[in-house]
């Protein structure tokens, strides 16, 4: 507010004393001074109210870029997760990266389930989509019986739309503890990201954005490219 005032207080008191300057040289003078004079007070006040268009203009782009960095979505549990990741699959057009870098498979959750059977169903829905997953290494029989289970499914999509990379995450005491942050960027602009506290809750956040999500894309082409193809 003190800025506003700090800005239009000197411009007003300026164009006051330009209109009283105007209209006493109007009210002296003869001939064509008087309209001139009045034409110049319509362009003092036109320069007015350009000068608030752009402030306007201004201030409401910085609260469009304040309201879209701020636009994030928390989720609880693996349903919400799993739910709205689904759902946004339907808005996404071109192209899907993610990652599962959980040591476990995502287990007998509806939604997660449904998630999954609907990556092949968006593959299968267009000819120029490409859906890239990159997951952990399969340490044991569970997550290697899932990664089969992935395998069949992703039978019915065309050929190169659906392809399952793996890499080899560094066996830290850590990571055999914890998973590691595992990601979706939907058409480089819409990024999920999930974390667990344990083998069984889910909980993340999604945001939109072209700049984070262009640099989410990038860091998973790295990750993807230096996997190993599973199918």
């Amino acid at each position: 507010m003190a800025s506003v005032v700090t800005v239009w207080v000197p411009l007003i008191g300026a164009a006051v004393l330009t209109l009283r300057n105007v209209f006493t040289a109007a009210w002296a003078a003869e001939g064509w001074a008087a309209p001139a004079a009045l034409l110049l007070a319509g362009l003092v006040f036109q320069r007015l109210d350009l000068v608030q268009k752009q402030q306007k203009s201004v201030e409401e782009k910085v609260d469009a870029i304040i309201a879209s960095a701020s636009s994030v979505t928390h989720y609880k549990n693996g349903r919400e997760f799993y739910g709205a990741l689904k759902t946004a699959l339907k808005d996404t057009t071109d192209e899907v990266r993610s990652s599962y870098f959980r040591r476990v498979p995502p287990g007998n959750e509806k939604a997660a389930k449904d998630y999954f059977k609907a990556c092949v169903a968006w593959a299968n829905a267009g000819s120029d989509r490409a859906l890239l997953r990159v997951m952990a290494e399969p340490q044991t029989d569970a997550m290697r019986a899932w990664v089969e289970e992935q395998r069949e499914q992703a039978k019915s999509v065309r050929n190169g739309k659906y392809l399952l990379h793996s890499i080899q995450l560094h066996d830290t005491r850590a990571v055999s503890q914890v998973d590691a942050l595992s990601i979706a960027v939907l058409d480089e602009k819409t990024v999920f990201c999930a974390f667990t506290t344990d083998d069984e809750t889910v909980q993340g956040f999604s945001v939109t954005s072209g700049d984070l999500g262009g640099y989410f894309a990038m860091y998973h082409k790295k990750l993807f490219e230096g996997g190993k193809k599973i199918f």
